[in-house]
């Protein structure tokens, strides 16, 4: 009869939680029963939000240091760079790896003991660039490939404590950043549903669905080092087809 009050104190902390999966996952973590503290650069209107920069090291950590409490963690923070390699300066690679990489890093550091006292689980947001990617895609791809990457070695050194981690790799979903994308050319969107299977962009209700069960010890108590797309059959199609 205790698990009830255990489960409503689950806390969950979501990165990015400004953008269009973040958001819809911290929204969806609250209607099955989590707490969750949203971060993101950008303010946020949320009684336990938290502004900070992912980049900014010493200030995620001191601002993930004063939670009393920590379930789970979705590192979902992410900063896109559409730019030709060639034309990429050292500080905007930096400045990807930081927000995409390094930031999870911190993060997963700083919370840890948290995350072993309770039992809780650790959620990736990488990407399907990880695998397979575009032209002018190089320092987000790396990033997201070095996320992957990370999300199994971190699993292997976690798995002892009962910690679990892992990562879904969204396709094409339907936020800001995808219709900035997609705005660059008239035929764009026509031209990205021929190339998915499924023929449609995905919601971020369905990375949020995803993130949620992973976090769950009860459903997802036996996942980690798992590395999940959902992109309507993007990476199975062969690209010379």
């Amino acid at each position: 009869m205790s698990a009830a009050p255990d489960r409503v104190a689950r806390v969950a902390v979501v990165t990015g939680a400004a953008g269009g999966i973040g958001s819809r996952t911290c929204a969806l973590l609250e209607d099955r029963g989590w707490t969750v503290v949203p971060m993101d650069r950008r303010p946020i209107d949320h009684p336990r939000a938290i502004q900070v920069d992912m980049a900014d090291s010493m200030s995620l950590e001191r601002e993930l240091a004063g939670l009393e409490r920590v379930d789970g963690l979705v590192n979902n923070a992410a900063l896109q760079l559409y730019k030709a390699m060639p034309e990429i300066t050292v500080a905007e690679w930096d400045e990807v790896s930081a927000v995409n990489l390094r930031g999870p890093f911190v993060a997963m550091r700083t919370l840890r003991d948290h995350l072993i006292d309770s039992g809780g689980a650790v959620v990736n947001v990488a990407s399907v660039h990880a695998h397979a990617t575009s032209l002018s895609m190089s320092a987000y791809a790396a990033s997201k490939g070095g996320l992957v990457a990370f999300t199994r070695a971190a699993a292997l050194e976690f798995a002892p404590t009962g910690v679990r981690v892992n990562a879904v790799l969204p396709g094409a979903v339907d936020t800001p950043a995808l219709r900035e994308g997609l705005s660059r050319s008239p035929d764009a969107e026509a031209t990205l549903l021929e190339r998915i299977p499924m023929r449609r962009i995905g919601d971020p209700r369905e990375i949020a669905e995803v993130v949620e069960f992973l976090l769950d010890r009860d459903r997802a108590g036996y996942i980690t080092g798992a590395c999940i797309p959902i992109d309507g059959g993007a990476l199975a199609r062969l690209g010379t087809e």
